[in-house]
């Protein structure tokens, strides 16, 4: 199954990552110490953990990560309809 047409494809595909603001904030300072661009970093470290991973697929049944629910946050419904009206304040002259 192809992602995109090969005929159209340069050699790569998108992928779009979600990440907490904190781990974008250290993956953007080791960008900068090393002096590649975010997409390298990512590229490269992917492919060193598939790497890895490949070689012992067990090890990856080893790792566990402690889900933190208290920082998950909950999300509010977007209001509908006209926002409320503002209460003009008197002018202070």
């Amino acid at each position: 199954m192809s992602i995109t047409n090969p005929q159209k494809s340069k050699g790569t595909v998108p992928l779009f990552l979600h990440l907490p603001p904190d781990e974008r904030e250290r993956l953007a300072t080791f960008c900068e110490l090393a002096r590649r661009p975010l997409s390298w970093v990512a590229r490269d470290a992917i492919r060193l953990y598939l790497d890895a991973i490949e070689k012992d697929p067990s090890a990856l049944l080893k790792v566990k990560i402690p889900l933190d629910i208290g920082n998950a946050g909950k999300t509010k419904r977007a209001r509908l309809g006209r926002p409320p009206q503002r209460k003009e304040r008197p002018n202070e002259a």
